[in-house]
């Protein structure tokens, strides 16, 4: 890579030298909390810096933190495609946040246009806001803002400029997490698109007028101050994970500027390099982060600045392949996961903006890429406008304001309405288990109990209910979509220290926190002793944690390993950790076990509702194709070991189904005596369904609909209704 030198120094000084005589001339602005220091949850214990390519507390040398949540995009800089406003074309041109200041405030006057500004940022983002984000289990939100959130059309701050950010930090900090701080929309402009404030249209680049035109240099130092009073006021809050200097630069044009790549990238890191010293000046502690649009060789070995503390942020969009049917989302993130790696600075990575699209398997797949990365990230974003639109957490059906049309009343009805949204349930229940486990600001949480009696448990993680597999043999996952019997029924027993105790109704015995192992639970144990007991916590009205009084550590759902329960939590910090716990059955007694029916039967798939079958006289893989059972090519005959497992014989050729694994695990009809790769674990699904699983494997056989119906079994866990079978006996 071509070297580049740094920005000169009387340029660093020209800039400093601005800023400093501006700072002496502003009287100190009003603050909603008398210090710069986080309120509640996090302390100082929890300031977060770098080492090497991770995050730690305790200024860098506590624990190794791992930064997970989403965008508060929308909020304090809107964008219409995802926010309650309207493009307006005519006497007012409306497409960006720049054209709603500008019209609002040509038609009632810039007071006017504040406070109706200041109404829909009132309700955008409430304190309900952060209790959903904590409840998700994160511990990191980005703030996207813009420079006109502090300052007028002339470049003078307003008033309160920054009592916005001083109440997100607070309330933030409350619940254990932390704010980055993102320069969304720098003055003139970064890109020229709509997010940075400013909608170039088709002369993006020409609109970018923080990097070029007349007016540039003031841009670039109006910037630094705010940089500079920023980190002057939050130089000592623990809440704030970093500064994120510049979002998306250059943006659309970036490899189809009028300018060469190394114009671009000394302009950029000469910018970057102004921005950190003005930062350092007044604030040696926080990370800075810099951004890389889109690649990492657009940023700089650090070293070459200078630079310490920092991290490098990346964004990720891939609006090709939308439903992730040909893999392209997963694909398209681990080409950008790889060529991080290959550039392999020493510094920690932070995907700052991405999105899975459509599909919420995509979205599994590829928040688990990124934690098996180590790599920093939120989503993009917390709530957007449309019904099931998977760029939100959170989906509004509201009303739009037109700004050039509506009267000031109208707006402001409108706009009092612009925070209310529904949860996307799918995608929340798809990705919650993805955030982190507590690494800040564990919250502590009242002492619980509940009565004997028999329950069930589900996570709120996966929100699977826990099973004890196998008879109880297999240790305790939250699995199961629905509640299916005795292995999914645990009778509680209080004890006389206030703990409790699980006896599973699978096998009888004493549910176990195996703390000599992994601290997997299990249903092992024909007394009760310190391992066998257990304290319950109250989260809220329905969610409880569990904390194992062997080892004094939480119980989790562990969503990297198929559900399996783990009491290895330090707290209570997420969806990993939380569990509701209902009365098994409408009467408080269990509802009866489901019989797998053994002789001759036929499967149906819960996926689309069609009958398996050998075809080719059972020369093909076993697959979900016919619309009933015909005969012979559909009738498998189940036959129990004895062991727990059962095998299937099928009709078409009397031979027995082997699970291939070592080809690509499917199911075909090929074998003449029943061995490991022919057996099989029945297990109730609920309303009167089984999931099947490979005791060659462990995985869940599923009925792959992206490849025609073919079964398989290679599924980690009961995902839906591709791991979930009637079975049928015939007569």
């Amino acid at each position: 890579m071509k070297q580049f030198k740094k920005a000169p120094k009387r340029m660093i000084a020209a800039a400093l030298s601005v800023i400093l005589a501006a700072a002496t001339l502003l009287a100190p602005l009003p603050r909603l909390v008398k210090e710069a220091k986080a309120a509640g949850s996090i302390t100082s214990s929890d300031f977060l810096k770098t080492n090497g390519k991770d995050i730690r507390n305790n200024y860098g040398s506590g624990d190794k933190i791992n930064l997970r949540g989403t965008n508060a995009g929308g909020y304090l800089l809107q964008e219409f495609w995802m926010c309650p406003t309207k493009y307006s074309y005519g006497s007012y041109t409306v497409t960006c946040e720049m054209d709603i200041y500008k019209t609002l405030t040509a038609r009632f006057g810039e007071a006017a246009m504040r406070e109706l500004i200041g109404v829909y940022q009132d309700n955008y983002w409430t304190e309900a806001d952060f209790d959903n984000c904590r409840a998700l289990g994160m511990n990191c939100i980005r703030l996207p803002f813009w420079y006109m959130n502090f300052v007028d059309f002339n470049g003078n701050y307003i008033n309160n400029a920054f009592s916005r950010i001083d109440w997100f930090l607070e309330q933030a900090g409350k619940r254990g997490m932390y704010v980055i701080l993102d320069m969304h929309g720098s003055p003139g402009s970064q890109n020229g698109s709509d997010h940075s404030g400013v909608d170039g249209g088709n002369s993006k680049e020409t609109a970018s007028q923080f990097f070029y035109g007349n007016n540039a240099w003031a841009n670039q130092q109006l910037y630094y101050d705010l940089w500079y009073k920023i980190a002057q006021r939050y130089k000592d809050n623990p809440v704030v994970a970093g500064y994120d200097l510049l979002n998306e630069p250059y943006c659309t044009y970036r490899y189809n500027a009028s300018r060469p790549d190394g114009t671009l990238h000394t302009q950029l890191w000469d910018i970057y390099n102004n921005a950190y010293n003005v930062i350092r000046s007044v604030d040696q502690n926080h990370i800075i982060i810099m951004e890389a649009t889109w690649d990492p060789w657009d940023l700089p070995d650090p070293s070459r600045y200078g630079w310490s503390n920092v991290m490098y942020e990346y964004h990720n969009y891939l609006y090709d392949d939308y439903d992730n049917s040909n893999g392209g989302q997963i694909a398209n993130m681990q080409k950008k996961i790889d060529s991080i790696k290959k550039q392999n600075y020493n510094v920690p990575s932070y995907m700052g903006e991405f999105c899975y699209m459509n599909n919420t398997n995509a979205w599994q797949q590829g928040l688990k890429l990124l934690n098996d990365s180590g790599i920093h990230w939120t989503t993009w974003t917390y709530k957007v406008t449309g019904s099931n639109n998977n760029w939100g957490l959170y989906n509004q059906n509201i009303d739009a304001a037109d700004v050039a049309y509506d009267s000031a009343a109208v707006i402001r009805s409108k706009w009092s309405n612009a925070g209310r949204s529904n949860p996307n349930t799918a995608l929340q229940n798809a990705i919650k288990g993805y955030f982190p486990e507590g690494q800040t600001g564990a919250v502590e949480y009242p002492k619980a109990s509940i009565s004997n009696g028999d329950y069930y448990i589900t996570s709120i993680a996966n929100s699977r209910i826990v099973c004890a597999d196998n008879t109880g043999s297999d240790p305790l996952a939250a699995n199961r979509e629905n509640y299916g019997g005795a292995w999914e029924t645990f009778t509680v027993i209080n004890n006389s220290d206030g703990t409790v105790s699980f006896q599973s109704r699978a096998n009888g015995k004493y549910v176990c926190a195996v703390i000599d192992e992994s601290s997997q639970l299990l249903a092992r144990s024909s007394a009760i002793g310190t391992w066998e007991k257990f304290t319950l916590y109250r989260i809220n009205d329905t969610q409880y944690g569990i904390r194992a009084a062997a080892n004094g550590s939480y119980v989790k759902a562990d969503l990297n390993n198929s559900g399996v329960l783990h009491a290895s939590s330090s707290s209570i910090a997420g969806s990993w950790e939380a569990f509701t716990i209902q009365t098994a059955g409408a009467s408080g007694t269990p509802e009866p076990v489901v019989t797998v029916p053994t002789g001759d039967c036929y499967l149906t798939s819960a996926a689309n509702n069609l009958v398996v079958c050998a075809e080719n006289y059972g020369n093909d893989p076993l697959i979900a194709s016919r619309s009933s059972c015909g005969g012979a090519w559909e009738t498998l005959n189940i036959i129990a070991n004895g062991d727990g497992t059962y095998s299937f014989r099928s009709g078409a050729n009397n031979k027995y189904i082997c699970a291939v694994i070592d080809d690509q695990n499917q199911l075909v009809a090929r074998s003449s005596a029943i061995d490991g790769w022919e057996k099989f674990y029945i297990e109730p699904a609920g309303n009167g369904q089984f999931a099947v699983k490979s005791a060659a494997n462990g995985l869940y056989v599923k009925a792959d609909l992206n490849n025609a119906g073919i079964l398989k079994a290679d599924s980690q866990a009961i995902g839906g209704a591709w791991e979930v079978f009637k079975i049928t006996k015939l007569n």
